[in-house]
């Protein structure tokens, strides 16, 4: 049980870490985006992107890959980790699920991005240093630095939330990862390997809130005079 616990939690970190990558540079950008180009066609864009993403499940966006990506256009592989196949059949394997579990925190974090930085972007000092005449990027650096503990929180969270949510898409995806060996053992009425698997993402989760504290004192001194 201990190695089937081992390797399944490898996978599912290798496919938590990808996916997040995928998730919080591409809602990071998004939401900087649509704050400095508030009103605007950006903005629009961005904006419609993050609500397909905090809209369309899981494991429905997972079907619709598997039938374009898979059976129609047969780019990429639909099943399966093929971990005995090297790197790149690897790589070909993660993608449709690191996409599909990419989406849901995508649109999250561009909209909690967003709110932080138009928040940052309406107080008196921004628009004081704008008013004397500080560079555009120099604002930029600012106004990211003030939102960050805001955003780590909200990073750390989704990160906990992509490790421990992706039943469904390694269900669909056949990823041999924690959420694949926990629904197998659901099914199979396996309660030691319920239990193990259960015991091992909540402790994750936990040291992982514990870290995002831990950074965002480092980074915001406010937080730890109170």
């Amino acid at each position: 049980m201990i190695l089937d616990v081992r390797d399944s939690l490898a996978n599912s970190l290798v496919l938590a870490l990808s996916s997040s990558l995928v998730a919080f540079g591409a809602g990071i950008a998004l939401g900087l985006l649509a704050a400095f180009r508030q009103g605007g066609a950006l903005d629009k864009l961005a904006s419609a992107i993050a609500v397909i993403g905090v809209s369309v499940p899981h494991y429905w966006a997972g079907i619709i890959l598997i039938i374009v990506f898979s059976v129609q256009l047969n780019w990429l592989p639909a099943m399966g980790a093929a971990s005995d196949g090297g790197l790149v059949a690897y790589l070909r394997h993660m993608t449709l699920p690191t996409i599909a579990l990419a989406l849901i925190p995508l649109g999250v974090i561009a909209r909690v991005v967003r709110s932080a930085a138009l928040d940052i972007l309406n107080q008196e000092f921004v628009l004081a240093l704008r008013a004397k005449g500080l560079a555009h990027r120099r604002v930029f650096t600012h106004v990211v630095k003030n939102a960050a503990p805001q955003i780590i929180t909200v990073l750390g969270l989704q990160f906990g939330f992509q490790l421990g949510g992706s039943v469904l898409v390694e269900a669909v995806f056949s990823w041999p990862g924690t959420g694949y060996l926990l629904n197998l053992a659901i099914f199979q009425r396996d309660i030691p390997v319920l239990q193990g698997v259960i015991l091992v993402l909540a402790t994750f989760f936990v040291l992982l809130n514990l870290l995002v504290d831990v950074v965002q004192t480092m980074i915001d001194p406010r937080i730890a005079r109170h």
